[in-house]
């Protein structure tokens, strides 16, 4: 063998050159021969690769291939992470249009809640409205009135009324008007409810002689 200090010429069995003194090293790079791809690297680096990022630094000067295997494990994995988080936000924005798109289709328009019947046909077949007595009570301090309606359901199905009622002096002027609201009547159910429970004082004489009738109704069917 040679010397790779002068290039003369040394025994095998020599740990110096008999000529420079340079030191003859004759055994393997024992951190070469343990040098080479690790499985367990390229894992670890794949499932959390900023572990593999930190392996990669530490043996690439010391042994290279163990952390190539870190790196492309980290790199792999870096890589499937934003794959994946690109799915999922794209299956959350489908997911959400398409649940948004069913809430707005279940959502019914205002034509299709109320119908669209005239207030004389409502009365004429689905509904009975009635007024009672208009009572006036003076407490001492202020007038207590209320008008007494009994509203009855006469559709075969349950529904809902919103009824504008109007008060109207002996000449057809309206004195002022007010609305209730028969929530959910199952078919022949009745409810009793008030009205012009707040009735300005200086209007109580006209209301006295009112007569009160039905201004306009919106059903609602369930």
């Amino acid at each position: 063998m040679y010397c790779k200090n002068c290039g003369r010429t040394v025994d095998d069995t020599s740990s110096y050159c008999n000529n420079c003194g340079a030191r003859i090293d004759n055994k393997p790079n024992a951190d070469a021969s343990e040098d080479n791809s690790n499985l367990g690297f390229a894992i670890l680096g794949f499932f959390i690769p900023i572990v593999g990022l930190i392996l990669f630094l530490i043996y690439e000067e010391k042994k290279p291939k163990r952390a190539k295997s870190a790196g492309k494990g980290a790199l792999i994995g870096f890589i499937t992470e934003i794959v994946l988080a690109i799915i999922l936000v794209i299956l959350y924005v489908v997911f959400a249009a398409s649940l948004f798109n069913n809430i707005s289709n279940n959502i019914p328009a205002i034509g299709d809640v109320f119908s669209e019947e005239t207030t004389d046909k409502i009365l004429e077949k689905d509904v009975d409205v009635s007024f009672g007595e208009f009572k006036v009570t003076n407490n001492g301090y202020y007038s207590e009135t209320s008008l007494d309606i009994t509203v009855k359901n006469k559709a075969e199905e349950q529904c809902t009324y919103y009824i504008t009622i109007e008060a109207v002096d002996a000449n057809g002027a309206r004195i002022d008007t007010d609305m209730i609201y028969a929530d959910r009547l199952g078919a022949g159910q009745e409810i009793y409810l008030k009205a012009f429970e707040y009735v300005d004082q200086e209007k109580l004489n006209q209301f006295k002689n009112a007569t009160f009738k039905v201004l306009e109704i919106n059903k609602y069917d369930y």
